[in-house]
């Protein structure tokens, strides 16, 4: 899809929420399974994060996403953007967080240990592409993923159901596979029995199977990121905005 330039079209009148995203953002993708999760209707507008459209910089001071705009809030930071969708929409959907105050700061450790340890060294893992690195990230995984599975004896890392442990953590798990998938990764089952299980259940469960891209669209992505041209909308439905051209 083309770029579009100027601002984008008022919000639909039957849609609560617009969300400036990025298709292949993982932290975007946290905000757009919480919606799908509550079943709230939402509209999608794309960014391009180098040739940032206006509207973007004018709601966020970095620049980045997803942002969310609701009855003329606008919330920015996926983490915040999900507690912020369960708190809004108490009685639609999934109940994201748990109602428990220590099952909820159980949670919310998860999630900020997997982006403290986990997170980088993926990111490391995908610039770097050594031994030394990629098997950094096994570690990682096994300690903050394949464990808690374990130790835990559910089918997600939320517990029975999904739940905003999973929404965080994600995103990263299904670059993870489609990693694997390119023969880039190797993730033994022998050694992550759990972590395979949890990949396959996350990609046929409905309100994450939605928004699952195929392994051939994250090869694109990440192969026109390593040439320094991000396809930033490649295979994706919805309207992609970037800054105005310059002459």
């Amino acid at each position: 899809m083309a770029a579009l330039h100027g601002d984008p079209p008022p919000i639909p009148a039957d849609t609560p929420v617009r969300i400036y995203s990025m298709e292949y953002c993982p932290f975007a993708q946290r905000a757009r399974l919480a919606l799908t999760a509550k079943g709230v209707k939402f509209d999608v507008i794309n960014c391009h994060l180098k040739n940032k459209p206006k509207f973007l910089t004018d709601a966020h001071p970095n620049g980045t996403v997803p942002v969310l705009l609701h009855k003329g809030n606008v919330i920015l930071e996926s983490e915040i953007a999900v507690e912020y969708v369960d708190q809004v929409f108490p009685d639609q959907g999934k109940k994201l967080y748990p109602e428990d105050a220590a099952e909820r700061a159980k949670a919310r450790v998860q999630i900020t240990f997997f982006g403290q340890k986990v997170i980088p060294q993926f990111y490391k893992a995908l610039r770097e592409t050594s031994d030394e690195e990629i098997g950094k990230l096994l570690d990682v995984l096994e300690r903050w993923v394949e464990e808690p599975l374990r130790k835990q004896g559910t089918p997600y890392l939320g517990g029975q159901d999904y739940n905003t442990v999973d929404i965080n953590t994600w995103p990263w798990l299904e670059r993870l596979d489609a990693r694997v998938q390119h023969g880039a990764i190797s993730l033994p089952e022998e050694r992550f029995p759990n972590l395979v299980a949890y990949i396959r259940r996350m990609k046929s469960t409905p309100g994450i199977a939605e928004l699952v891209h195929s392994a051939e669209d994250y090869k694109v992505a990440f192969d026109s990121y390593a040439k320094g041209e991000p396809n930033y909308n490649y295979n994706s439905p919805h309207p992609f905005y970037e800054g105005e051209v310059k002459a």
